[in-house]
């Protein structure tokens, strides 16, 4: 499992510590310390900044021209990993696909979002279609209820995995 350390980590001298040699993972909403992340780590990856977004308005991003242009400036550097695609916070599954649809990098690029209150199957899907799929917590499966979440990947996992037991999609754990 790759740990990702999210940002930012002030002061500068502290995300050096923390991300030398390891993984770090910079939101749109806050790239102040990418360049640094990009020559100190292994890898990094991009994440979209949606839930900062709601966070604060309890509204979602309409328009994510920027972040697409974000992401085509940093996604040939040689530590890129892969980029969150855009995703509607509390939204519904046919309104996620929609921005998949949106999506102008391709799979290997992005790695789109299935909230946990989104329905299984689109989770499945996801998972058969893309080479790595982000879970996010939402709804009653939030962060703060780790043991329901738990029980509810245990349960889904079964149907992501080949005759190893090994995951056909890398996942991502968001928050």
């Amino acid at each position: 499992m790759i740990h990702y350390h999210g940002g930012p980590i002030t002061p500068d001298t502290a995300a050096l510590k923390a991300w030398k040699g390891r993984h770090a993972f910079i939101s749109y909403e806050h790239p102040a310390q990418l360049a640094l992340a990009s020559e100190v780590t292994q890898s990094f990856a991009l994440d979209n900044g949606a839930f900062s977004v709601w966070s604060k308005s309890k509204e979602n991003r309409s328009d994510w021209s920027g972040y697409y242009e974000f992401v085509a400036r940093w996604m040939n550097h040689p530590r890129f990993a892969f980029a969150v695609i855009p995703d509607v916070i509390g939204g519904t599954g046919a309104e996620n696909d929609a921005l998949l649809d949106e999506w102008p990098h391709g799979k290997f690029v992005g790695a789109p979002v299935w909230h946990m209150n989104e329905p299984d199957e689109r989770f499945i899907r996801l998972c058969h279609e893309w080479p790595r799929v982000c879970i996010g917590s939402m709804g009653e499966y939030d962060a703060k209820k780790p043991r329901s979440c738990r029980a509810k990947l245990r349960d889904l996992i079964s149907n992501v995995v080949d005759k190893n037991g090994y995951p056909i999609s890398h996942l991502h754990g968001l928050r």
